[in-house]
């Protein structure tokens, strides 16, 4: 019975892991303001998610004012590189952090307000040739809504993992310790235990990044009709990336728990036993 106790709280202690790790992910890198508006940074650092932006915005523009049409074929270029500038990356920022007070609040929608870029457009505007400025004039307030960067209907992990998370983001990674430790600890033969902890982990750290990475084109098929495909795939590469290197560290950490309890096996095989006395 020793020994199936001690198995029973390994095998809970390993299906902690991955709640775990995740929780770990979402307070380091979406809880922490600094953190997020770094990871929204980087999204926007790529040429599919800015080509989108800039394609929507021009979209908006349209709708207003209708010569802009005619010159659509310059101004979203211009558009594009303008948002690469240090400018228009201040505003991201402001408006990144109203996104991430979204994100604690829970609310159903996530909505990227870039209202604030109306100068830099118009002052765009005005400088693309066959335009000037005074169909830049005639853009108005309030002409860019705001951009849905993702629904808790098509995405509602992203909730629940930021809940559970808020509330006692430690809490899996003090389990899992614990139920490995005490199972270790159970064990008959402890420095085999190690090393099926270790193999375990590892298996497990494999076992998400390749969900990480084949997950993302089946997500991209719910992410909403107002989702750039080539956008969202480069945007969820981005973000997933850190978690990816983090599951790898714990993989890599498995291996390393698994080398030392292989060590401990060796020892003690080569260990020779006492005669009992006649």
């Amino acid at each position: 019975m020793r020994g199936f106790f001690a198995g029973v709280l390994i095998v809970v202690g390993l299906l902690l892991v991955p709640f775990a790790s995740q929780g770990v992910w979402v307070q380091r890198e979406l809880l922490s303001t600094s953190a997020f508006t770094t990871l929204s940074t980087d999204v926007l650092a790529q040429d599919a998610v800015r080509d989108a932006l800039a394609n929507r915005i021009v979209d908006e523009l349209e709708k207003r004012v209708s010569q802009l049409s005619l010159v659509r074929f310059a101004l979203v270029p211009a558009l594009r590189e303008a948002l690469d500038t240090e400018q228009f990356r201040t505003i991201f920022e402001r408006s990144v952090g109203d996104l991430h007070s979204q994100l604690e609040r829970g609310d159903d929608e996530l909505i990227l307000d870039l209202d604030a870029m109306l100068p830099l457009v118009r002052e765009l505007v005005s400088q693309v040739p066959l335009v000037g400025e005074g169909v830049a004039s005639e853009i108005p307030d309030g002409v860019l809504p705001g951009f849905t960067v993702v629904t808790k209907e098509n995405v509602p992990q992203l909730w629940v993992g930021v809940d559970a998370t808020q509330e006692a983001w430690w809490l899996f990674p003090v389990l899992a310790l614990v139920f490995l430790g005490a199972g270790v600890a159970m064990a008959r033969r402890r420095a085999v235990a190690v090393v099926v902890v270790g193999l375990g982990i590892a298996l497990i750290a494999v076992v998400l990044v390749l969900s990480l990475r084949l997950g993302r084109d089946p997500l991209s098929e719910v992410a909403g009709p107002t989702v750039e495909i080539d956008a969202f795939k480069a945007g969820y590469d981005t973000v997933t990336d850190s978690l990816a290197v983090q599951t790898m560290v714990l993989g890599l950490a498995g291996l390393v728990v698994a080398a030392i309890g292989l060590g401990f096996v060796f020892v003690g095989r080569r260990t020779p036993r006492a005669r009992p006395a006649l």
